[in-house]
C-alpha cells in the first residue's frame, strides 16, 4: 500500500512537472484555483489524462498569424497538411488547452508534440 501511494506520488509530480506552463495571456497566468478561473471566465475543467482540473480560457487572439507560441496567448497551430520541419506561418489558438497531439509552430517550423 505504501509502495503504490509512493508510485502515485511520484506519478503526479511528474506530471505536474510536465504539465504545460501557465500560459502568456495579457492579464497573466492561466489561474490555478477553481475559483480565480471561473472569477476570470474560464472552465474548471479535466484537460490531460491525469485526474487532476485544470482552467481553460478562450484566448482573445485566436486565427492571429503567429510564427511561435511567444506570439500567442495560447499555441501557435500550424496549418492544416503542414508536416515536421515545414516553414509555414501558424495561427493562434482558440483557448489555452494544450494537451493532445498537435502540429505547432515553433520558429516558424513545425514540431508535432503530444501531452498527455
Amino acid at each position: 500500500m505504501i509502495l503504490r501511494l509512493a508510485l502515485i506520488a511520484m506519478c503526479l509530480a511528474m506530471l505536474s512537472a510536465c504539465a504545460a506552463p501557465g500560459g502568456r495571456l495579457a492579464g497573466g497566468d492561466v489561474p490555478t484555483s477553481e475559483s480565480t478561473c471561473l472569477a476570470r471566465g474560464g472552465s474548471w475543467t479535466q484537460l490531460g489524462r491525469a485526474p487532476v482540473k485544470q482552467c481553460l480560457l478562450r484566448t482573445r487572439d485566436a486565427g492571429k498569424t503567429c510564427s511561435g507560441r511567444e506570439q500567442c496567448e495560447g499555441l501557435c497551430l500550424a496549418p492544416d497538411g503542414a508536416v515536421d520541419g515545414d516553414r509555414v506561418e501558424g495561427t493562434c489558438s482558440v483557448d489555452t488547452n494544450r494537451f493532445g497531439c498537435r502540429s505547432l509552430v515553433r520558429d516558424g517550423v513545425v514540431t508535432t508534440l503530444c501531452v498527455d
